[in-house]
This record gives structure tokens, sequence and C-alpha cells, in this order.
């Protein structure tokens, strides 16, 4: 699928707060490579790609409509994704409801028939650095992410690099 007028490119994602989005942006000084903006962190749980615009309301109902409960992650460690040259903060061990929850969102996706690229498994993290070698050490002092945001969001490309906007926002309970 090309993205065009009716496109947006779309992703859920947990939404840190600003103390835990602080935090995450000071890991950066750690690692290498291009930076993200602080204010582009987060953990994504479904990367959806170019979708249609007029699939707005039904992805927002799916937002709205899952078994959400309030997460805690640390994250503690800085790991290496090679082929797309990527360093990265995530938890050593994720929660169960973590993944449950990222499951229950591609089963709403897959019954909503949201036409999605087939990923390979799920693995938590937040992307640090682009174009990046691998960190130095992966043990750091693990940051407690009380994760009370799920979000919506859509990727548009500018001169200064992605910029992620809210279209839908949920408090975990």
């Amino acid at each position: 699928m090309t993205a065009g007028a009716d496109k947006l490119r779309l992703f859920y994602a947990l939404w840190p707060d600003e103390p835990t989005r602080m935090k995450l942006a000071a890991l950066q000084q750690q690692v290498s490579g291009r930076k993200m903006r602080a204010e582009n962190l987060h953990l994504t749980l479904a990367f959806l790609g170019n979708q249609p615009h007029t699939l707005l309301p039904i992805l927002e109902e799916i937002l709205q409509q899952l078994p959400l409960q309030r997460l805690q992650i640390d994250i503690d460690r800085l790991d290496y994704f090679s082929k797309p040259r990527i360093a990265w903060a995530g938890p050593k061990a994720a929660p169960a409801a973590l993944f449950t929850l990222q499951s229950d969102l591609m089963l709403a996706l897959e019954k909503a028939q949201i036409q999605l690229k087939p990923i390979a498994g799920f693995r938590p993290h937040i992307t640090l650095t682009r174009d990046a070698p691998p960190p130095l050490a992966a043990e750091i002092q693990a940051i407690r992410w009380e994760a009370t945001e799920m979000a919506l969001l859509q990727s548009v490309s500018s001169s200064q690099g992605p910029q992620y906007h809210v279209l839908a926002q949920r408090t975990l309970p």
C-alpha cells in the first residue's frame, strides 16, 4: 500500500508521562546514533503502516474497547536491533500483562480485518537512536514506568524527522 492523501501512517503505543519521558531521553546519552526526539519516545504495541483515514473510527473504537490495566514496566537494559541499526531500551523481563495487552490488540485488529504486515514477534522496546552502533553496556539503572496511557498515533514525515500526533488516547484504569 502506498501513502497517499487518504492514507495515514499509524501505530498504537504506550505513551509515557513527562517524567518518564525525560528519564528515557537521558538514556540516549549512553548510546550513539541519531537520537529520537524526546517527545517521540514510546513503546509500540502495533504498527499499522499506511491505512485509509476512513478506518479511524474503527481504530479509535478498538482503543476504547480493549480490556486495559495499568502496567508497571521496569526499563532496565539497553539492546540493539542490527538490521535497522536501532539502539533501544526495554525490560529484561516484561510483565505478562504487557504481552496480554499486545495480543488482545492484535486479535481486535484481526477481527476488524485491519491489514497489517506480519510481525515476527513482539519485543517490547523504546527506540532511543537510529543509525546506531551496538550499545557499549547492556545494564542500566532501572527506570520504573507506571504506564497509564495508551494511544493511537499518526507518524508524519518532516525535514526534522518524524512527528508523532496523538489521534486518540486512553488512560489505563
